[in-house]
């Protein structure tokens, strides 16, 4: 080694001694290492994501080739920069003996001035040494943090671990040092390293200005991402430094070089980068003739689209809306230069239906890289997107860093939320909804959806709560450039003028005319020019009337009694027990309640065999059943009730998740009261695939069905007939919209529903602010719905009120400057409310059955040992595609409580997925029956009831 190729002077030669990495190694890894090859792959994923990033490419002002390579630079040099704050005495000491040794060889690193501060962590150090540094580079400083540039790149830098740290005071401006940081050769080696990568990544020119929030937000995601992809285990191990390396200009150099031509590589085995959309007709991506609706998309959306921007769907189940935003996207990607597509929807269920659908139309409309195109979905309630990310998570190389962080970086880069990153996704609105909380790594999800064409599905199934967080979520997308698909059956007008409204003024524009949209029909709102094209009315080709049938229902014990909820559903389903043909759903409002239905018509099915008849075949369908059990109902109802299905006389008992995204066509639609727009959605299942001229099963259609397609509804009442909403429901649906649902479809008085010509007025209606004036009631009626409207519109009032305290500030607001405000909220609210709010509040559970006291089974029989309790260090892939097929969703409050669980299998815990789920002990009662104990009662399995109460007591109400 020669060692008059080192750069003369300590002040300017960096340290080797001083270590970034550690854990797992086989030896440290110096920190200037780790530094230069985080900066090289920022400056891959630049390449990989900015041509799909829009405000990546307006990022340094006008774009163009020069101005985007010098914000290429600075990103590469920032990335670089983020572990600076590990050259401190803070973060050297964690580990006892290097810290001693360094000590030992180098004095100079000890004093009083440099003694450890227990609990500094060194992403705060980074962000306090670099207001100094970078000021001495040419970023200008100022005297308050909102208007220094220094400031600004160290605070988010400083954030480089998800949460932002508070911005330093006037006074710790002026003068930005505290105990921990070091001093003398500890300032002397920070100055060091930053000069070696600036000079290294040729960032010679600094910041002049700010940078704008949304480009600072995109530009801390790619530090974060790059940071995890070169903590990679396997990615260091490969490049440690020999024995004997000292850092010598020479062996800087060809460290950096190497990492230069390696990093393209590692952003493509991570699966991250661009998809291409190819330029093809809506014939060419489908293999149908367009109806009304699509072809008006079709013909007037390219004309329309000049850049980013959001398209407004606004049209009845069955018409084809899906299609409509697969093919606005790729019409959005072009004329935006965004690359990716991700499709967000209400429900686990519902996304889980969407992913065969987006995948099937990548499969068409994607060139490219196989690994660019695979559609990721997030969730889970299907075997095979929980058991890829199961095993992917079993395949992933560690990450090296601290345990909380590790295992972060293995969800976003190999398992849970790898769909969000990667090019094309489907996942649930939490996913998205997220990014404008103040949680860890919200930064990472607003850079996900910058660069993608989002679509919105159902836009119109979510509550006060999610609804403000939507809106404050367009507002980030408009700033972001992103383009926006938004989707719905049954939106209110004002509802959807607030959420066009909240994109424009994200993207800069002030909210124009009033916006009425038509139904059916569309709207393009332009991100460049804040336009709105004038709303496009079309004429749908599946116009009907639907007759809904309002009969009063009573609960009891009593269920043989005439009016008892049982007792109806059977006197409806005789026509399909008495014929040879006929499909019918029953859809309930809890799977509680969908268990007890399947159960006793069960029940009744079994004594008319008895009696030698011939009842139909009788199915389940919710979300508490095994992954592989699920999957297995869902694609034999797809089989049977779809397009193509040979229609088995059949009755299907279901809950909600039959509503939404499943293509299934039902002769008959028995249906629990639920909310008007609800209602109208569910009642897509209907004879779906029959058209006023044409029916695609004419001739396996029923004899008993004549007419209007019919829709009956359980109206809830109590014993002495009055409208009462049972306890067993919770507060699934609110009870003032119920009560006045119930009430217009009372009025309707059995006469026919228009579809699509009234529904509209109806989904108003149910919401207008003056209920009486479109309904007639008596006294009593109306101060039920009154009392029922004041807790509807209370409620509503706090949700709009908890949004307003945890939601993050709009992206044009100036308080952000101080970045710390995009982690915190502005009151402390427990974490448990947010993820409750969000429907995210959910488990996953495995069903463990103990054989023998040391020995556990998957499965009932004993046949399938749990993977990773014989004690291994790791659950390999395949062992984690067993378990997903074993995966059951339940509500969070299960698992708490006196729940009988067992500990997670510490082969589990190095899993990014299987360590968040949790195993529920199986033991065999008296009589031979397995159970197992959730909070608050015994529970145990049917392949064809899913997880069901076995012993008195009740459990969440839950729908899905």
């Amino acid at each position: 080694m020669r060692r008059d190729d080192r750069a003369s002077g300590a002040a300017s030669a960096v340290d080797p001694r001083l270590w970034g990495k550690q854990h797992g190694l086989p030896a440290p890894y110096p920190v200037i290492c780790h530094l230069m090859d985080t900066a090289a792959i920022a400056g891959a994923l630049w390449d990989a994501w900015v041509e799909g990033i829009a405000v990546l490419r307006h990022g340094a002002g006008p774009e163009s080739a020069s101005a985007n390579a010098a914000m290429r630079r600075l990103v590469t040099f920032w990335a670089g920069l983020h572990d600076v704050g590990k050259i401190s005495p803070s973060f050297q000491a964690v580990v006892d003996d290097l810290y001693a040794q360094l000590l030992v060889q180098a004095p100079e690193y000890g004093g009083e001035e440099n003694k450890p501060v227990a609990g500094l962590r060194h992403n705060e150090v980074t962000q306090w040494v670099l207001v100094e540094i970078l000021r001495g580079l040419g970023y200008p400083g100022g005297a308050v943090a909102r208007r220094d540039v220094a400031h600004q790149i160290a605070q988010l830098l400083g954030g480089h671990h998800g949460r932002f740290c508070p911005a330093l005071s006037r006074s710790e401006l002026r003068d930005p040092r505290r105990d921990g940081l070091g001093e003398g050769v500890w300032r002397q080696q920070c100055e060091a390293h930053v000069r070696v990568l600036q000079k290294l990544t040729e960032a010679h020119e600094p910041l002049r200005e700010r940078l704008a929030l949304p480009v600072a937000v995109v530009v801390l995601g790619i530090v974060i991402v790059a940071d995890w992809l070169a903590s990679q285990e396997e990615f260091i191990s490969v490049r440690m430094p020999a024995s004997g390396w000292e850092a010598t200009q020479s062996e800087v150099r060809a460290h950096w070089e190497r990492a230069v031509a390696e990093a393209p590589e590692v952003v493509r085995d991570a699966g991250l980068g661009q998809a291409q959309f190819g330029e093809k007709t809506f014939g060419e991506l489908f293999s149908f003739k367009p109806n009304a609706l699509q072809a008006s998309v079709a013909k007037d959306l390219p004309e329309l689209v000049r850049g980013p921007g959001l398209l407004l769907v606004t049209a009845p189940p069955g018409d084809g809306k899906t299609e409509v935003a697969l093919y606005g996207a790729t019409v959005l990607a072009r004329a935006s230069g965004v690359d990716g597509l991700g499709f967000c929807l209400p429900t686990m269920a519902t996304t889980d239906a969407m992913h065969k659908r987006v995948a099937e139309f990548a499969g068409r409309a994607l060139l490219g890289d196989a690994a660019l195109t695979r559609v990721h979905s997030m969730a889970w309630l299907s075997q095979a997107a929980a058991g890829d990310a199961a095993a992917s998570a079993a395949d992933a190389a560690a990450v090296v860093s601290e345990p909380e962080a590790s295992m972060e970086a293995a969800r976003w880069l190999h398992s849970s939320r790898r769909g969000l990153l990667a090019p094309l996704s489907t996942f649930t609105i939490d996913q998205a909804l997220t990014g404008v909380l103040p949680v860890r790594y919200n930064v990472l999800r607003l850079l996900a959806l910058a660069g993608k064409v989002v679509v919105v599905d159902e836009a119109h199934a979510y509550d006060a709560w999610m609804h403000a967080l939507l809106v404050r979520l367009l507002e980030w997308l408009g700033a972001l450039k992103a383009p926006v698909v938004l989707l719905s059956a049954t939106l209110t007008g004002s509802s959807a003028r607030s959420l066009v409204d909240a994109y424009l003024r994200g993207s800069g524009h002030d909210a124009g005319a009033q916006i009425r949209p038509c139904y059916p029909g569309w709207l393009f709102a332009d991100a460049v020019t804040g336009e709105v094209c004038q709303p496009r009315a079309v004429r749908s080709e599946r116009e009907r009337d639907l007759a809904f049938e309002v009969i009063p229902v009573r609960r009891g014990e009593d269920r043989d009694r005439p009016g008892h909820r049982i007792a109806v559903i059977r006197e409806l389903l005789k026509p399909v027990v008495a014929s040879d043909r006929g499909c019918v759903l029953v859809c309930c409002t809890t799977v509680k309640e969908a268990q007890e239905t399947h159960q006793q018509l069960a029940v009744w099915f079994s004594q008319l065999r008895e009696a030698g008849e011939r009842p139909p075949e009788l199915r389940l369908l919710h979300s508490r059943f095994r992954a592989a059990d699920r999957a297995e109902i869902t694609d034999n109802c797809e089989a049977d009730f779809g397009k193509h299905g040979a229609r088995p006389r059949t009755v299907l008992v279901s809950t909600q998740i039959i509503e939404q995204s499943l293509d299934l066509d039902f002769d008959l639609l028995i249906t629990d009261l639920a909310p008007m727009a609800l209602l109208l959605q569910r009642s897509g299942r209907c004879q779906r695939h029959r058209g006023n001229d044409h029916d695609l099963h004419r001739g396996l259609r029923p004899e008993w069905i004549s007419g209007d397609p019919r829709i009956v509804v359980l109206d809830p009442v109590s014993a002495d007939g009055g409208f009462a909403v049972p306890k067993s429901w919770g507060d699934v649906y609110d009870e003032s919209l119920l009560h006045r649902t119930s009430r217009l479809l009372h009025q309707q008085g059995g006469a026919p529903i228009a579809v699509p010509g009234a529904v509209q007025e109806l989904v108003d209606a149910v919401y207008a602010a003056d209920f009486a004036s479109v309904s007639k009631m008596d006294e009593e009626t109306a101060d039920a719905i009154g009392r029922a409207d004041g807790e509807r519109l209370a409620e509503q009032a706090a949700q709009r009120q908890i949004s307003e305290l945890v939601k993050i500030e709009p992206p044009y607001s100036r308080l952000l400057s101080d970045l710390w405000k995009m982690s915190n909220a502005k009151a402390e609210i427990d974490p448990s409310l947010i993820t409750t709010r969000l429907g995210a509040d959910s488990a996953r559970l495995v069903c463990v059955y103990q054989q023998e006291p040391d020995r556990w089974t998957l499965d009932e029989q004993g046949e399938l040992p749990v993977p990773g309790m014989d004690g291994a260090s790791k659950v390999s892939a395949a062992g984690a595609r067993l378990i997903a097929r074993h995966m059951i969703p339940v509500p969070g409050t299960w698992v708490g409580g006196d729940a009988e669980l067992l500990p997670t299998p510490l082969a589990w815990q190095t899993n990014s997925v299987l360590v968040d789920w949790v195993l529920l002990l199986m033991h065999r009662d008296s009589n031979g029956r397995w159970r197992g104990r959730v909070r608050p009662g015994d529970v145990e399995y049917g392949r064809t009831t899913g997880l069901m109460e076995s012993s008195p007591g009740s459990l969440s109400c839950t729908a899905s």
